[in-house]
């Protein structure tokens, strides 16, 4: 009897510290996520001429987050545009709260170089081998997600 009263408190334990459902997923708030997606997209022609790549926030279309690319993009490029959505996130909220297009000016003679994610090249990878699928307000172009943390309480204010 004490025995499996002791071995019920340690099963319940043990479930207690196991992860729930999508442990992955879940943050201090039950069932909010810890990652959001972000559609990374190769195009033949950015929407903001002279732009070395565009960022989409969206509030009424899916997916809401988007990085526009051209085919001629790299590691170091994806880096930067992913580094800027993340900013865009920490500022402006995890969700956009209305439309926006984010681009930065060309910089020439840039000094130093932006930290270029280790995992931005697979990314790029799988998306010049992605079929080509119909992404709302772009077009039909090839297209994968990426999940990238939450920002939103990251910046003090």
């Amino acid at each position: 009897m004490i025995i499996s009263r002791i071995l019920g408190g340690l099963l319940t334990a043990a479930l207690a510290l196991l992860p729930a459902h999508g442990a992955g997923q879940t943050s201090g708030a039950p069932g909010a996520p810890t990652r959001l997606p972000v559609t990374v997209a190769l195009v033949e022609r950015l929407p903001v001429p002279d732009a070395p790549f565009v960022v989409l926030r969206r509030t009424d279309v899916a997916p809401r987050d988007v990085i526009l690319l051209p085919a001629s993009a790299d590691a170091r490029l994806l880096s930067e545009a992913v580094q800027m959505l993340l900013v865009a996130r920490q500022v402006g909220g995890d969700s956009a709260r209305s439309n926006a297009t984010l681009r930065v000016r060309p910089q020439s003679g840039r000094t130093s170089p932006r930290r270029v994610f280790p995992w931005a090249q697979r990314v790029l990878s799988d998306l010049q081998r992605a079929d080509s699928r119909p992404l709302d307000g772009v077009g039909f172009v090839p297209a994968v997600e990426i999940w990238l943390p939450r920002q939103s309480g990251r910046i003090r204010r």
